[in-house]
């Protein structure tokens, strides 16, 4: 029984090592980019996206450059599906799902409003690693009050531990 239930365990506490719960801080500026992800409303100011970039150059990966060149005056709104492989409308839905997106949520830079416009005050997050070939790691975010997706995103493995300083 000891043989079987030994290897179950150690299955079980490798699986749940993926997860974590996240608290969102409080945003004391206004957000400035609304991403809309299956009636979730994940919202970022451009200040930390932009920090965010800078961070992500730091570790080699240049492909989104060093700002997001977005007016701190605008309103930025757009829509993203589960599907990390989309047919991206602008440049900003690649920068924000498979760039900098999962980070500012892991690091508690974002604000979500459930599909009832009430706030969602922490997240679950379920961490996968990537391959060799890609260091990334695939984060899904999930409503700990319902267990459902709110935002499915990328960012390279390296980002995992930056931390994105102070206000």
């Amino acid at each position: 029984m000891t043989r079987i239930l030994l290897p179950v365990l150690l299955l079980l506490s490798v699986c749940c090592c993926g997860q974590r719960t996240v608290t969102m801080n409080r945003l004391w500026e206004e957000p400035q980019v609304h991403v809309a992800f299956q009636g979730y409303v994940i919202s970022f100011r451009i200040k930390d996206i932009d920090k965010a970039l800078l961070l992500l150059a730091e570790t080699g990966d240049s492909t989104y450059g060093l700002s997001s060149r977005l007016d701190t005056l605008g309103r930025y709104e757009l829509e993203l599906y589960p599907a990390i492989r989309n047919q991206y409308r602008t440049r900003l839905e690649p920068l924000l799902q498979r760039g900098v997106g999962a980070f500012l949520i892991l690091s508690g830079r974002a604000e979500i409003r459930n599909p009832k416009h009430k706030n969602v005050p922490s997240v679950t997050a379920d961490i996968t690693d990537g391959t060799r070939d890609e260091p990334t790691m695939l984060v899904n975010f999930y409503d700990p009050k319902n267990n459902r997706l709110l935002f499915m995103g990328h960012m390279a493995t390296e980002m995992y531990n930056k931390d994105p300083g102070l206000d």
